[in-house]
């Protein structure tokens, strides 16, 4: 068994106080820390540093090599607006979004010309993506509209084109 000394209470309380001023320090600097550390890679992304893509497309660069792009456009021509995008498939929405929902300020689904679904109708005088199945894998520009035919490769090839990836 052992044997505590017996503490007067002025020093139990100068021991208290120096325990909560060390884990006020403590926690102190892990707030300074983290700030600092959440502005440094805020500024590393202003600068380019952090560029690279933060998801997983269905398909590798190489499988899509194939794909015939003829198109100028970048991230930056979606940045910040607002992207419609008519497709054929599900998939093909679905992998734009992921690409583009850090950039575009909202991507909304929407029929090319007429449609009979519940959805706006519209044309080439937005910014737009078409994407239509079809046995021809190609990526094209026309105005505001890219037209992207072909399957899932096509699709992720004008992903790749637009964020510049070889």
């Amino acid at each position: 068994m052992e044997i505590r000394k017996i503490e007067s209470e002025e020093t139990r309380e100068k021991k208290s106080k120096r325990n909560v001023l060390i884990l006020s320090m403590v926690m102190i600097a892990i707030l300074v820390f983290s700030t600092a550390g959440y502005f440094s890679m805020r500024e590393d992304e202003e600068n380019g540093e952090n560029n690279g893509l933060q998801f997983n497309l269905a398909n590798s660069l190489k499988e899509t090599e194939n794909v015939s792009i003829l198109m100028f456009k970048t991230i930056n021509d979606y940045s910040g607006k607002m992207v419609y995008v008519s497709s054929d498939y599900s998939g093909g929405l679905s992998e734009l979004s992921l690409a583009l929902r850090d950039y575009a300020e909202r991507i909304q689904e929407a029929c090319y010309g007429e449609c009979d679904q519940n959805l706006p109708e519209k044309d080439c005088n937005e910014t737009m993506i078409v994407i239509s199945n079809s046995n021809e894998s190609k990526v094209y520009e026309e105005e505001n509209c890219v037209f992207i035919q072909g399957d899932l490769r096509a699709v992720d090839a004008f992903i790749y084109k637009l964020f510049d990836i070889k």
